[in-house]
């Protein structure tokens, strides 16, 4: 066998050690293990989010304000194994600040958001830079918030909800408020959803909600401003 021969045998056989090699890293590319994510939790015990985290996201969304997100715990992870390819897992607080930001334009609020990734999933793509670039203002994030769920952990008794109503003119007397609570319970919802959660009284409240807020994140909470939706805003 000539040196020829023996040089193409030596290259057929890397590229048939190398071929498996390859495919493997292609597999990997949409996981976490080789991710470009600003953090990687690896085999470390992620932390699942309670009921309230979502709660306190998708609050945030509705107020198209950032003040709940503080409220939700740095380190709680939402997987999407079948999202596309770099955002399929997210911390919820990064998420949250990054829904805003998406659609109020705030692009000052994408330095909270981190990426991150799992041994298996990767979220590299979600990340500040993304966050800033799709900050444009143009945007709504469907919700799911439990408005009385988030009322009564606000601290709101149905009388002070009444009152409110009332002082609002939204009703004529607490007696009808507290009618329409039992009888026409849709009306009621509405009201408390499109004049109490948007109102100053309740955003104050904010602050007391249960929550993973530390001392820096509760002095970040009292400086974000209460911007009503409308000039004539209660």
């Amino acid at each position: 066998m000539n040196r020829a021969d023996v040089g193409h045998r030596a290259g057929l056989l890397r590229g048939l050690l190398m071929a498996p090699i390859m495919a493997l890293l292609l597999a990997l590319s949409g996981c976490g293990l080789i991710s470009g994510a600003d953090e990687q939790v690896g085999f470390a015990a992620p932390r699942d989010p309670d009921d309230v985290e979502f709660q306190f996201l998708y609050l945030a969304r509705y107020l198209d304000s950032a003040k709940p997100c503080y409220l939700i715990h740095p380190q709680s992870l939402t997987r999407s194994a079948f999202n596309a390819r770099g955002t399929r897992v997210s911390y919820v607080r990064s998420g949250c600040f990054r829904d805003v930001a998406f659609h109020t334009g705030d692009a000052a609020l994408c330095r909270h958001v981190r990426s991150v990734s799992t041994l298996f999933l990767s979220g590299e793509r979600l990340n500040a830079a993304t966050c800033r670039k799709n900050a444009t203002g143009n945007g709504r994030v469907a919700n799911s918030l439990d408005v009385p769920a988030i009322v009564a952990l606000a601290g709101f008794s149905d009388q002070e909800v009444d009152r409110f109503l009332v002082a609002q003119n939204r009703f004529s007397s607490i007696a009808e408020a507290a009618e329409a609570r039992q009888r026409d319970a849709a009306r009621h919802a509405y009201e408390v959803r499109d004049v109490l959660l948007h109102s100053r009284e309740f955003f104050q409240r904010i602050e007391a909600l249960p929550g993973f807020a530390d001392e820096r994140d509760r002095a970040d909470m009292a400086a974000v401003p209460w911007q009503p939706r409308f000039a004539d805003a209660p």
